[in-house]
């Protein structure tokens, strides 16, 4: 099979999954993984690091790195090997996309911060991928997903962070 037929048969398969929202719940969000990803990405200020310091702000809990929740694409376990894609990724960034048999890449992110994220919250994660284009690239066809992803306070559904994110796939 070319690689022109494959990116056309994943293409084809994509389509089916374009605007079915997925909802993953993370979960509550642990205060250690919070200061070891704050440390990780230099937000070394007190509020990410000392609850005290944070309430002291005005916050419920230690604040989260304003990446936190888009940087992590998967929260439990993972997947078992047979389970992955071609490239090693874990499908749960993609909704209900199936682009088996093609590799991933990050095309960039479009982050909106609505609430502060800190520890103790119970996160739940809606994805949908709202598009899927087939494009001719300079070495050949690929696959562009748009990806929308709603992180909300599972208590109250609070909207917290969104992430429009595009995939390239080949």
């Amino acid at each position: 099979m070319t690689s022109a037929q494959a990116i056309d048969e994943a293409y084809e398969r994509a389509l089916a999954g374009v605007g079915k929202v997925q909802e993953i719940r993370i979960g509550v969000l642990d205060e250690r993984a919070l200061q070891r990803f704050s440390l990780v990405v230099g937000h070394t200020d007190p509020a990410h690091q000392d609850p005290e310091a944070a309430a002291e702000l005005g916050y419920d809990g230690l604040l989260a790195a304003p990446l936190y929740l888009s940087a992590v694409l998967g929260w439990d376990t993972g997947p078992a090997e047979s389970e992955l894609l071609a490239d090693g990724n874990s499908t749960t960034p993609l909704g209900d996309v199936d682009v088996a048999g093609l590799r991933l890449m990050g095309g960039g992110q479009d982050l909106t911060f609505h609430e502060p994220v800190v520890a103790g919250l119970d996160v739940t994660m809606h994805a949908e991928v709202t598009a899927v284009t087939r494009k001719e690239g300079r070495s050949g066809p690929l696959l562009v997903l748009e990806v929308h992803r709603r992180y909300v306070d599972a208590g109250d559904g609070r909207l917290l962070v969104e992430c429009h994110e595009s995939f390239l796939a080949r």
